[in-house]
């Protein structure tokens, strides 16, 4: 049988591929959830004294607490609406969590695997943006999804992993040419975004950018450091209003008048920021009138479809409309206010998973970058979430997890290699 198993030699290269191709080759971002899940699966003997003690002896016990809880609020209450078996793949991804991160914990890959997958994911989406965009002219860049909104909010995730590679383990290696590329990687990564013409992402690039000027020159002088964050936040400003119009300027422009409108007289006047406002506000009626069990999806697709044609929204893509475009209220009006606790109980668990499990080794610089990339993440997806169901699509869901447990993985193996006597590296 052992002839059978898949070389681990081979893991970090066809894992890395993979992750490298999540948003310029369709569906691979699902094709790297079930070849890790199926690796984890093929080695599952021996899983609680592999994976399971070690994680809950880090602390990270929250993060499948958060699961746990999402899990059966979501699938018993789309038991109790009497939804069709298509819907319970939305939490396909959580319920192999497990197997993934005993899949990296087993093979073992060097960490080069995260840090170089995610620096070649974001080089290659800017790249293809920069196709798009700049030569095929088709405006806003999707690379290989089939939302451009998905594009540019994954865009900044794999540009924030590569960010942390650079600061946390690429310095150490020495090698200018490495750090030349996890700059490029960021770079580009943050370019696909802005190409995308995704008002959710642009946010998050300007948070990151703080980020990066803070952790990464952290034995400078703070006065300092805010001088640099402010340089780089210009640049990134002066690099929007260099990119298309229509990607960027006219868009703010658009959306600031149609908020404006949309306060000053209730007036739904353009397909972004006044739709997305009187979405939220009906979907907040919409819970106060039904906050236990919800609408379930196909009601709540519905009933948000009338109300927003009485508001005089027209006609939705399809001709209906169908979410709320923000994740915590689409989990409230779908599921009521349990819906609305799974929800929290899972973002805020992998949070406070990886902020503990940080506290275990807080001078080890590989360790606290793992760990902080993982607490990222998901506030990452918490700011896409203000704007956008990050949850009711499976890009989003499959990297969330994918890339969480990728990170408690490699915690984990780094303490294995603690215990034993090794060097972590």
């Amino acid at each position: 049988m052992d002839t059978l198993n898949p070389p681990r030699r081979l893991f970090p290269w066809v894992t890395g591929l993979l992750m490298a191709g999540i948003l310029v080759v369709p569906g691979v971002y699902v094709l790297l959830t079930v070849w890790l899940a199926l690796y984890g699966l093929w080695h599952v003997r021996g899983f609680a004294a592999r994976v399971w003690q070690p994680s809950l002896t880090l602390g990270a016990s929250p993060i499948w607490v958060g699961m746990a809880v999402y899990l059966a609020v979501g699938m018993g209450l789309g038991w109790w609406h009497g939804y069709e078996a298509s819907y319970f793949e939305a939490y396909l991804p959580m319920l192999l969590a497990p197997l993934i991160v005993n899949a990296v914990v087993v093979a073992k890959p060097p960490v080069a695997m995260l840090w170089l997958g995610a620096a070649a994911g974001a080089a290659l989406a800017g790249l293809m943006a920069m196709y798009q965009s700049l030569v095929l002219d088709v405006g806003r860049a999707g690379g290989a999804m089939n939302n451009v909104i998905m594009f540019g909010d994954l865009s900044v995730v794999l540009a924030m992993f590569t960010m942390f590679g650079w600061i946390y383990w690429g310095r150490a290696q020495k090698s200018r040419w490495l750090q030349a590329a996890f700059l490029l990687g960021t770079l580009l990564g943050l370019a696909a975004s802005l190409l995308s013409g995704t008002k959710g992402g642009w946010l998050s690039i300007l948070m990151l950018a703080v980020v990066f000027v803070w952790l990464a020159f952290d034995r400078w002088h703070w006065f300092k450091k805010v001088i640099v964050a402010g340089l780089v936040l210009a640049t990134i400003v002066i690099a929007a209003f260099l990119a298309p119009p229509d990607i960027v300027v006219n868009r703010i422009t658009i959306g600031l008048q149609g908020a404006q409108t949309w306060f000053q007289t209730g007036r739904i006047t353009e397909g972004s920021v006044s739709i997305r406002l009187e979405k939220w506000a009906q979907a907040v009626s919409m819970i106060i009138d039904k906050p236990w069990t919800g609408w379930s999806t196909q009601g709540s697709i519905l009933e948000i479809d009338q109300r927003l044609r009485a508001a005089g929204a027209g006609e939705g893509p399809g001709g209906f409309w169908t979410q709320t475009e923000n994740d915590l209220l689409q989990a409230g009006i779908v599921h009521g206010l349990p819906g609305i606790a799974s929800y929290l109980c899972l973002y805020l668990g992998i949070i406070w998973g990886f902020m503990r499990a940080r506290q275990h080794w807080p001078n080890h610089g590989l360790w606290v970058g793992l760990a902080s990339a993982g607490v990222v993440l998901i506030v990452l997806m918490l700011e896409f979430g203000l704007s956008v169901v990050v949850l009711g699509r499976n890009a989003f869901r499959h990297t969330m997890i994918v890339w969480a447990m990728l990170a408690l993985a490699y915690l984990i193996v780094l303490w294995q290699q603690r215990q034993t006597g090794r060097e972590p590296s």
